[in-house]
């Protein structure tokens, strides 16, 4: 409700943040249906921007990203993108890739990377709390996470996002070594003019959005 007295204002940056698409009943659970509307009408108004163009040109605009890396992004998500030429940044845990019968796979992820709209970013290997990390745990975390990337994908790993929305300042000064970017803060817009790159908000898309 807040967002009513605060709307976005030129050169501000939004950050959409979606875990699931048509799978579960959880709040973070978006039905398919719902996001297709929401792609069709984030295509439509011209906003959508990758994170790169939302951060470097000045007008700002609007970033769909992913966490985690489950199936249904490819199975769901990823074909309402490619219908609508929406682009994506997909912060990966690794340690979940060809783990379960609900995670990605390499050759998924080699697949949605091959249309164009969609950069891997990392999201540490076990979905580590960095909150409660030592340095020398953050360090091995973002580090094999983004290593496992550029190995198995052939590209730059150059954006970070922490799990839980959480960090420190061990793990502040790992991202700002490691990564061009991260996204930390939750239920946040990027208001323009005054951006870390290394301390994005997100908005959680929720099922009653």
């Amino acid at each position: 409700p807040w967002g009513l007295l605060r709307r976005r204002r030129p050169g501000d940056v939004v950050i959409l943040l979606f875990h699931r698409v048509g799978a579960g009943g959880r709040e973070i659970d978006v039905p398919q249906d719902l996001f297709e509307r929401q792609m069709a009408a984030l295509a439509q108004s011209g906003e959508a921007r990758t994170l790169d163009e939302a951060l470097g040109r000045g007008d700002g605009g609007v970033v769909v990203t992913f966490d985690d890396g489950f199936r249904d992004f490819h199975e769901h998500a990823l074909p309402t993108l490619v219908r609508h030429r929406v682009p994506a940044l997909l912060y990966l845990a690794t340690g979940l890739i060809d783990g379960t019968p609900e995670a990605l796979t390499w050759a998924q992820l080699e697949e949605a990377v091959s249309t164009g709209l969609v950069e891997v970013g990392g999201h540490t290997h076990t979905h580590a709390d960095l909150s409660r990390a030592s340095g020398e745990v953050a360090r091995s975390e973002m580090r094999r996470c983004k290593e496992l990337i550029e190995d198995r994908l052939g590209r730059p790993c150059r954006h970070f996002a922490y799990p839980w929305a959480v960090g420190s300042p061990a793990a502040d000064r790992l991202a700002r070594e490691l990564f061009e970017s991260a996204a930390l803060h939750a239920w946040r817009t990027n208001r323009g003019g005054g951006i870390d790159p290394h301390r994005l908000g997100r908005t959680p898309v929720l099922r009653g959005d």
